[in-house]
């Protein structure tokens, strides 16, 4: 008696048809992973983009509120080529003296104390100006309109205190205002990114991006990436006129670049208060 073994397989068509089946559905999966992928990469890129323009206009929006009046320059207007460079001082704080301002000596000036507004007092050898007009005012101490504290006088008694001074300023204030000065910072846009400096102290002639990086003991940090300005055509930093019956006015014009092929302009304006 003879038995039949059935025996089942696939032919090679059949495994053939089922390869090219599993191909197909392989090459497509990674296809709409990668498709994916990329939509998530660009998203993240473009957050990115965003969120380091809004904290970069913030923190230049911020820390122009210090500015001192007219202390404002840029190192190139009207076409720049590798970077731009924006210089300003910030004041520590700002008081008003009593008395006219002495022109022989001692040149002694009695101001309203700065504990009252819980600030912070001069020490000597801080700078102190009072009515600058323009930012050579500022920059060139030969103006005689930013002059180094030698000595300082706290009372204990009155709400006044006495600063002291090796010269007489060169102009009255309308308004009876001095400012307790700060080092100078820079903002410089480079290539695609904008860089902070500060700690090169004062120069009569605004630094370039260079220059700042060859000073000594300058402190430099990044703030921002994905700058995409021509400089030439497209200037980062703008700044409109002061006049004393209106505020200066900055304007930055920054064109953020991402995912190779998309960008973003963002335009924001500062007004700088320089009436000193």
């Amino acid at each position: 008696m003879f038995s039949f073994i059935k025996q089942c397989g696939f032919t090679l068509i059949e495994l053939l048809i089922v390869m090219v089946i599993v191909g197909i559905l392989g090459v497509t999966s990674v296809a709409y992973i990668n498709a994916g992928v990329n939509i998530y990469s660009q998203g993240v890129e473009r957050q990115e983009a965003v969120a380091q323009a809004r904290f970069m206009l913030t923190r230049l929006a911020k820390e122009l509120r210090h500015a001192t009046p007219n202390s404002l320059r840029l190192q190139c207007e009207g076409g720049c080529t590798f970077d731009q460079c924006l210089e300003f001082i910030p004041f520590q704080s700002a008081t008003h003296y009593t008395d006219y301002l002495p022109t022989s000596a001692p040149f002694n000036v009695t101001a309203v104390d700065f504990e009252l507004n819980n600030l912070a007092q001069p020490t000597i050898g801080n700078w102190a100006t009072v009515y600058p007009l323009h930012h050579s005012d500022l920059y060139d101490v030969a103006n005689n309109k930013r002059l180094q504290v030698t000595g300082f006088v706290s009372s204990t008694t009155s709400e006044l205190d006495q600063w002291q001074f090796s010269q007489a300023f060169m102009q009255e204030s309308s308004s009876k205002r001095i400012y307790l000065l700060a080092e100078p910072v820079s903002f410089c846009v480079e290539g695609n990114a904008l860089y902070r400096y500060q700690d090169y102290g004062f120069n009569v002639n605004q630094l370039n991006a260079v220059q700042l990086q060859a000073s000594s003991g300058v402190k430099r940090d990044l703030l921002a990436l994905h700058i995409s300005n021509n400089l030439v055509s497209n200037e980062f930093f703008n700044l409109d006129d002061a006049a004393l019956t209106r505020n200066s006015v900055l304007n930055i014009h920054a064109i953020m670049t991402f995912n190779d092929s998309e960008a973003m302009m963002f335009n924001h304006e500062v007004h700088i208060p320089n009436v000193p």
